[in-house]
């Protein structure tokens, strides 16, 4: 499937299957994820590469990559599916890899290379104008440096591409940078003080209480066992929605994990009455930054809120010992409990790129209708 566009610059995007990325560009992708400007452990080697292997696909994904053409250094990738359609995009076009467990989408990007890894994509994208119409980007953190670069870079390339995007919803984190003295407890409420002073002292009541951040890889693995166990317990076992539940979820989980561990970008943290777990987390970390991956709590304290008390120490303590993190990223829905106890917000949106003149045509006439039908629909309720 190897596709390459001969071009004047110095970077080429190609686009591969996962068969055909050997150990030497395996080993520059991790390299590369481990300098990003651009921070998404869910494009990392360390998890890409376990849920390819433990997962069952009923089409290959598409790797775009981008290298120097002199000495073969990797400054960009993205993993995506080719699909026929979308309500967004009726045409042939690219969409994020499907992935249950990524909760954000993207690309990794070398640091200080985003405009040429840009050009390079546009240029590659428009001589695929007879496979694929453009690319679709969901749950896109909208903030990102290259988001903005995208829609400056699609309207003056020459090509004639663009680069739409739209807010969708807020999705709460926490900015450690701009983080007060006191913490979080500065920004809440009073009632929100009394209430989480309230369900900390029911944990006491019941135990000792004390939050641990597993860091050492070497007790990673027995803390992700308890973590699994936890998780199972509840609520997600009847559903069938915890790790546990399908086989190709525990044996990616575990893959994922220790490939993370060994590189120190992932960490358990748990929050403990006496020998009790009350509630445990994975948490990726990627670039200066910490995405929270899966939570789990023991209904036996759910009168105490548990979930949000580890999260909140989770805060704390990242804070005191892992001082070069600059935000935590809860990678939650707009309607998250974490709403109630982390002040900060990024807006989540959806992009499209459109590379053809057909595709900017069929994008700009569904956009106006769904204003059209958000207008129709406030006009519909304000006379109700």
């Amino acid at each position: 499937m190897s596709s390459q566009v001969k071009g004047n610059s110095i970077y080429a995007t190609r686009a591969l299957t996962p068969d055909e990325l050997d150990a030497e560009l395996i080993e520059k992708w991790r390299q590369l994820d481990l300098e990003t400007q651009i921070a998404n452990p869910f494009l990392s080697p360390g998890f890409v590469l376990p849920y390819l292997e433990n997962q069952h696909h009923y089409q290959q994904p598409v790797f775009l990559i981008c290298q120097c053409r002199q000495d073969g250094r990797l400054i960009g990738i993205g993993l995506f599916h080719h699909i026929r359609a979308t309500k967004k995009l009726p045409l042939p076009h690219l969409v994020p890899f499907r992935c249950e467990h990524a909760l954000r989408r993207g690309f990794l990007i070398a640091q200080g290379a985003i405009p040429e890894f840009l050009a390079s994509l546009l240029e590659f994208m428009n001589h695929q104008q007879d496979r694929w119409f453009g690319i679709e980007f969901p749950e896109l953190r909208i903030e990102q440096p290259w988001v903005t670069q995208l829609q400056q870079q699609a309207c003056s390339n020459g090509i004639g591409c663009s680069f739409r995007v739209q807010a969708v919803f807020n999705s709460p984190v926490v900015d450690l940078v701009n983080l007060v003295e006191n913490g979080l407890e500065d920004r809440w409420s009073s009632s929100r003080r009394k209430t989480m002073r309230r369900n900390l002292n029911r944990l006491h009541k019941r135990g000792p209480v004390e939050f641990r951040m597993i860091t050492e890889a070497e007790h990673i693995p027995a803390a992700l066992e308890r973590f699994l166990e936890l998780e199972n317990s509840g609520w997600k076992k009847e559903l069938g929605t915890s790790l546990l539940s399908r086989d190709e979820d525990r044996h990616f989980v575990r893959k994922m994990v220790s490939d993370l561990a060994g590189q120190q970008r992932v960490f358990i943290s748990e929050l403990r009455v006496g020998r009790d777990i009350a509630a445990s987390a994975i948490n990726l970390i990627s670039g200066s930054e910490i995405f929270a991956f899966k939570i789990g709590y023991n209904e036996k304290y759910a009168e105490a809120s548990p979930g949000l008390l580890h999260e909140t120490h989770l805060v704390k303590h990242v804070r005191e010992h892992l001082p070069l993190i600059t935000k935590i990223d809860g990678c939650a829905r707009a309607d998250s409990y974490l709403n109630k106890i982390w002040p900060d917000r990024i807006v989540i949106g959806e992009g499209l790129l459109s590379v053809s003149t057909l595709a900017r045509g069929t994008g700009q006439i569904l956009s106006k209708l769904r204003l059209f039908k958000s207008w129709a629909s406030h006009l519909l309720e304000k006379w109700s």
